[in-house]
């Protein structure tokens, strides 16, 4: 059984015990006092709740998903890879995120653009150094081809997707005039 599906049960029966303990007193104070015991278990609660959602490769609206493979800082995995969207794809079973790569997303027109220029640019395997960061589940990094085309400036520079200089600055000079004015920069892409 799954370490946090026990610290929950535990957790639920030393709540009711508690609960049944207090609900036999009358009096004001004693209301009062069981109300912040309350107070105190539901925050305690929440608390274990938050850390267990917390864990590294556990998806809680799958439980049957298989755990990513924790990835050292600095790291270089090489592999087959495959594309989810103009700043994600898939290597050798990790998904990364483009570092300094701000593409539409799915669902709107430059979105699906971002994703067709992607699939042409990866057509095998990718290498790709990881920065040890995560965002969404997702390890960050620098990806080329087997050709040494660094995907992350080529997409960029063939106006499907902007720079995000708040997180790397190094390919804002690639940006494409075109794509500057028909995709706003991302909130979170901007330099504060």
């Amino acid at each position: 059984m799954d370490i946090y599906i026990t610290i929950f049960a535990v957790l639920a029966v030393f709540i009711c015990l508690r609960l049944y303990s207090v609900l036999g007193q009358r009096t004001e104070s004693e209301h009062s006092a069981f109300l912040n015991r309350l107070s105190v278990i539901a925050l305690l609660l929440a608390v274990v709740l938050y850390a267990a959602s917390e864990v590294p490769g556990r998806h809680w609206a799958n439980a049957n998903a298989v755990p990513p493979i924790a990835v050292p800082p600095m790291t270089t995995i090489s592999g087959p890879a495959r594309v989810i969207d103009g700043d994600t794809v898939v290597v050798a079973g990790t998904t990364v995120r483009l570092k300094g790569v701000d593409a539409a997303e799915l669902g709107t027109e430059r979105g699906e653009n971002a994703r067709r220029v992607m699939v042409a640019l990866v057509t095998g395997s990718l290498t790709c150094r990881l920065t040890g960061e995560k965002t969404y589940s997702r390890e960050v990094g620098y990806c080329t081809t087997v050709n040494g085309t660094d995907i992350n400036r080529a997409i960029i520079a063939q106006g499907a997707a902007l720079a995000c200089p708040r997180y790397d600055t190094r390919y804002l000079s690639f940006e494409q005039e075109a794509a500057l004015a028909a995709q706003p920069r991302s909130s979170y892409c901007v330099k504060r």
